[in-house]
């Protein structure tokens, strides 16, 4: 099978795949409902801040199950992936999800973005945000893709998640009295190295956190994190043996 009809039935599959997902379609009609309340609630720049942070996970949640489970439920035996096409597919899966979510967040930004310049509330830096929660999304998959090399279903998101709500947490509860992570994070100033690195631990779990101006100097880790998932993935992809 030529490689661009391969990579027309890998767009159908996964079109069809995210809009049959209940999970996937929650999120995508809550979070704009989100944002909107919102907004109406309280303000418009209160809304853009859940809006940006939040975009992300959006990406996340599309990327749940995206190899384990074709692995082992058979369906890659079909004589469609004969000659290790099935490794194309895969690893085209990743693309297709960061396409079908990119169109959807970029659809959603242009009604967001109409909405502020009606309401007078729209910003310049709002496209620069808006293209670093893409960046965070795309990490979001490309990480998502590696775990789910060894999680079935759900669970490579679940672990994302989990792991996100203990770095939360933990600084949460290791807030003190005197100036810590949360103080660092707010102002956009790390005192030394070891602080920068512990800061940069929590947003190779958390990449969100760069779409704020404050803290976009750490973009860079999560495109350097989003090169180095793709190249696991790949490797991963490349080593994948189907066996009957």
């Amino acid at each position: 099978m030529p490689d661009t009809a391969l990579r027309a039935l890998t767009w159908r599959v996964t079109r069809r795949r995210l809009a049959s997902s209940p999970l996937a379609a929650v999120a995508a009609a809550a979070f704009p409902a989100l944002v909107v309340w919102i907004g109406l609630t309280d303000s418009y720049g209160t809304a853009a801040k859940f809006f940006f942070f939040l975009l992300p996970h959006v990406f996340l949640i599309a990327a749940q199950d995206t190899v384990r489970t074709d692995v082992e439920s058979g369906a890659l035996e079909n004589v469609l992936f004969l000659g290790g096409r099935f490794r194309g597919y895969l690893m085209a899966k990743g693309f297709v999800v960061a396409a079908a979510v990119g169109a959807y967040a970029a659809a959603l930004f242009g009604l967001f973005a109409a909405w502020g310049l009606a309401a007078g509330g729209f910003e310049s830096v709002f496209v620069l945000r808006f293209a670093l929660a893409l960046v965070a999304g795309l990490y979001y998959v490309s990480l998502a893709g590696v775990l789910s090399h060894f999680l079935r279903a759900g669970s490579n998101v679940l672990v994302i998640l989990l792991a996100q709500s203990a770095a939360v947490l933990g600084l949460v509860f290791t807030a003190g009295s005197r100036a810590g992570l949360l103080d660092y994070a707010a102002t956009g100033q790390f005192p030394g190295l070891g602080a920068k690195a512990l800061f940069g631990g929590l947003v190779a779990v958390l990449p969100n956190v760069i779409v704020s101006s404050r803290l976009s100097l750490f973009a860079g880790e999560v495109l350097a994190g989003l090169g180095l998932a793709l190249f696991a993935q790949a490797r991963l992809t490349r080593r994948l043996e189907i066996r009957k």
